[in-house]
């Protein structure tokens, strides 16, 4: 890794592992004032990086990178040896270990999910409590942000590819790679709300002090959604849906287990799982005594029956139902069947444009049914640009969008790989950029073209006035609003997938990927790396309260 400052380049690649960033570069009275001011951030035009990075991985490839908003602690998701994990740094002083002051402490180093499925989504809780994740497997998973352990997970219909906490911290937004985001409250991941906002995927979730969440995608399209509570209806719900041998089939809960794939067939006269799918949901069926004979393709079976059980479709629910467990029952490529007493009580249209089914109790929700607050998805402003957006952050006020442009799709292909074996430059364009938007209008206000080819990152300082993005080119350019060239580079192995602020923004991390070696120390270009910025005459402003 090479840095850039100032027009000046810090000769040789960067070997340190330790000296971990704090303010040490700002004067003793601003020093104070960041400290005492709850919510404090620097703000002015920023000048360059401040000292040496601390680099935090130089083996893996590094997906995603968050900041606490509280405390000097870092999260990154990477993809180890066997499995993907989610890294938890503390980089504060008092974390330092062997005596030495400025060494920051890996807390904790849970694996997520298997290699087969990227890890693409981390961020902190507002009150830095929890660390979540979400995959390309559909899974979204909260984590103790200190211990690492696991506090619940959710498996969703959708692959997913970024997530946003809301700022009171009971509700987590959730992206998916064909359009949908979803609202999961804070921690049992309970639907909340979903819109399918975008077409392709949701590159980047990111919400403002007051709520509202902005969404970009690969479509061109940021969109501005209020997120005001409501009362969750328990009577509709839009669940996904596939054609299977013949049948449409759903994805749904028996009581609290995982989720089963389900065949509609209003023809069963009961509701059938397979034996693994009633064990995974916590029906013992070995101590089943009642029977029903369910009539199939080649006769009657007498099934063992499992009585009052209750199905969920994310908000909906349908307790009392009795369950017949068959294998024979059910249709290959599900585990399961929603027969008559289903059909009898919901109705079922289909959206064959979202491919989903909407169910809709029959009659509306029962009468004295427990009823929740949730939070809304109420799309209000839709910008287009003429380019896919790769990343959106927003600055402490709510006011501006840094935003992540490229000209052509950030899909890793062969095509791209020989490319960059070949040591083939990517083009230059009015957008392969990184830009500061107003978030109001979605006016470009400055848009940065150093980049050849994908901008695959872009974060806005939390005074809204500079920009860092990062790219496949290698490349991570810190830009100040009044200046047309960057005011500091830094040069990675691999390419750059991830740049974020931190809250105060004096210090920028970095997430890329680097060349993997398989010997000796395994040790290659730097990964994951924590920077210090530096401001020409820094001021501290607060955030407005929530």
């Amino acid at each position: 890794m090479r840095q850039r400052t100032g027009g000046f380049v810090l000769a040789g690649v960067l070997t340190l592992t330790g000296c971990a960033h704090t303010a040490a570069g700002l004067a003793p009275d601003t020093l104070g004032r960041l400290e005492s001011t709850s919510g404090g951030f620097l703000s002015g035009a920023v000048e360059g990086f401040d000292g040496e990075p601390t680099v935090l991985n130089r083996k893996d490839f590094i997906w995603a990178l968050d900041f606490a908003p509280r405390g000097q602690r870092v999260a990154y998701t990477r993809l180890g040896d066997k499995a993907y994990h989610v890294s938890i740094w503390d980089l504060s002083p008092a974390a330092a270990k062997s005596g030495d002051a400025r060494a920051p402490v890996m807390r904790a180093d849970p694996s997520v999910n298997v290699q087969q499925y990227d890890l693409e989504g981390v961020t902190f809780s507002p009150d830095g409590s929890r660390v979540a994740t979400v995959s390309r497997s559909g899974a979204v998973q909260l984590f103790d942000a200190a211990t690492g352990s696991q506090v619940v997970a959710l498996a969703t219909e959708e692959p997913l590819v970024s997530v946003a906490f809301h700022p009171d911290g009971k509700w987590l937004a959730v992206g998916s790679a064909q359009g949908l985001v979803s609202l999961l409250s804070v921690p049992e991941l309970a639907f909340g709300a979903e819109a399918r906002l975008h077409v392709g995927p949701v590159s980047a979730l990111a919400f403002a002090a007051d709520g509202t969440l902005y969404s970009g995608g690969w479509d061109g399209h940021v969109r501005a959604s209020d997120t005001p509570e409501q009362v969750l209806k328990p009577d509709v719900a839009r669940t996904h849906f596939e054609r299977r041998g013949g049948f449409a089939a759903v994805q749904g809960r028996v009581d609290s287990g995982p989720p089963v794939v389900l065949a509609l067939d209003s023809r069963t006269p009961v509701v059938v799982l397979t034996t693994a799918a009633a064990t995974a949901s916590g029906i013992d069926v070995a101590f089943l005594k009642d029977t029903v004979t369910v009539p199939g393709a080649l006769g009657n079976t007498v099934a063992r029956l499992s009585r009052g059980r209750t199905l969920r479709f994310k908000q909906l629910t349908l307790p009392g139902v009795d369950v017949a467990v068959c294998d024979a029952c059910v249709p290959q490529g599900s585990q399961g069947v929603l027969g008559a007493p289903f059909a009898e009580r919901v109705d079922t249209v289909f959206d064959e444009t979202t491919a989903e089914a909407v169910f809709t109790l029959k009659g509306g929700a029962p009468e004295g049914a427990s009823t929740a607050m949730a939070r809304a998805l109420s799309p209000r402003l839709d910008f287009t640009f003429p380019a896919h957006v790769n990343d959106v952050t927003v600055d402490a006020r709510g006011k501006r969008l840094g935003v992540a442009f490229s000209q052509e799709k950030a899909e890793r292909n062969r095509t791209v790989y020989e490319r960059e074996r070949k040591g083939i430059q990517e083009p230059q364009g009015p957008w392969n950029a990184g830009a500061l938007v107003d978030a109001v209008s979605g006016q470009v206000l400055r848009k940065w073209e150093l980049h050849h080819g994908v901008v695959s990152t872009a974060a806005i300082a939390p005074d809204g006035r500079s920009l860092a993005s990062g790219g496949w080119d290698r490349r991570v350019y810190l830009f100040a609003e009044g200046a047309p060239e960057a005011a500091g580079e830094l040069e990675f192995g691999w390419s750059v997938r991830r740049v974020r602020f931190s809250p105060e923004g004096h210090q920028l991390g970095v997430a890329a990927w680097t060349p993997q070696k398989a010997t000796g120390s395994q040790e290659s270009d730097p990964a994951a790396v924590v920077v210090g910025v530096r401001y020409a005459s820094p001021a501290v402003e607060a955030r407005a309260a929530q």
